[in-house]
């Protein structure tokens, strides 16, 4: 295609070189002209070796390495390398994807077909991976609930495929860096892209990376704890959001909960406790349950939630 746009692939990394390698590999086999491709990557204070990987490695589009002396957290990983950025268009993959040749022509079409939006692509789990439940409820959560090319919440939006037009990052004051912890950096600044910068959000199925980084049902259920202190951070801020993310049911009790949101609460505390939790959790591979798979890891998910809130709630009490 004739390229429109300059683009710059914005990548941070922590202790994942196996992983980033295969990533740029296909970053380097892309169908839109390497020389208008800079892909940024931020080494956020690795010691696997990363930073003397990416100094020795050859690429035909423009390699920006960059490194952190200290570990920051991603959100502040990706505004280092939006900062080093020249391209007009940020292209957000993660560092542990693979993408199709395709995948960077995909996002400028889009661009270029519909002004002043985020484009949110196609993150699936890497076919040679297999097909477990936990993996089938990742590649049906989120955009992938959606017809192709269609509008979509912000909360959907997630900085493993996507892309926004720099300016507009520089615009609304990039990632918040109080993020540190693992989650949620990128729905707050879904949201602030959205109320300030007037962005719409809209769905490119056709712009498909894959996900290589093994997972079991027990990792995705733990990394639902850890968001417990990013996801009490983002309602902070944006606490006219807890109802459109379900929050507002998994949070502990307030005093200023109306009656209803009370017994809504209560409800919710009867069926995730944590006895059924176990006993759902047990089952949850069972050929049997498939048709369910979905519903119940959400159950499984919300429970997590819940816990790591309560959790959190428990020690800024003490």
């Amino acid at each position: 295609m004739e390229p429109s746009r300059s683009v710059s692939v914005i990548i941070p990394t922590f202790r994942k070189r196996e992983f980033l390698e295969p990533t740029l590999v296909s970053l380097g086999q892309q169908t839109y002209p390497a020389e208008r491709i800079e892909v940024v990557v931020v080494d956020d204070c690795s010691d696997d070796g990363t930073s003397e990987f990416l100094q020795s490695l050859e690429t035909p589009y423009a390699l920006v390495p960059v490194r952190h002396e200290i570990n920051k957290g991603r959100a502040a990983a990706r505004n280092t390398a939006i900062r080093a950025a020249s391209g007009d268009l940020a292209v957000f993959v993660d560092d542990d994807m693979r993408c199709e040749p395709d995948l960077i022509e995909r996002h400028v079409r889009f661009h270029d077909t519909h002004p002043d939006v985020a484009v949110i692509g196609s993150a699936l789990t890497a076919p040679e991976l297999g097909r477990a439940t936990v993996f089938s409820y990742l590649d049906e959560m989120g955009v992938h609930r959606l017809p192709p090319g269609s509008v979509s919440p912000a909360r959907y939006f997630v900085t493993n495929n996507a892309s926004v037009e720099r300016r507009h990052l520089l615009d609304v004051g990039l990632f918040d860096e109080s993020f540190r912890r693992y989650g949620f950096e990128d729905t707050e600044l879904a949201f602030r892209l959205e109320n300030d910068a007037g962005l719409t959000f809209m769905y490119c199925a056709e712009a498909v990376a894959y996900h290589l980084h093994d997972q079991t049902l027990d990792d995705v259920l733990a990394k639902r704890i850890e968001t417990a202190r990013p996801l009490l951070r983002l309602l902070a801020r944006h606490p006219e959001r807890a109802r459109e993310l379900s929050a507002d049911l998994l949070m502990p009790p307030s005093a200023q909960d109306a009656v209803s949101l009370r017994l809504r609460k209560l409800l919710v505390a009867l069926t995730t406790n944590r006895l059924f939790y176990t006993l759902v959790k047990s089952v949850a591979g069972a050929v049997w349950l498939r048709g369910l798979s979905r519903d119940v890891m959400v159950y499984l998910i919300a429970c997590q939630y819940r816990r790591g809130l309560r959790l959190v709630s428990r020690e800024n009490l003490s």
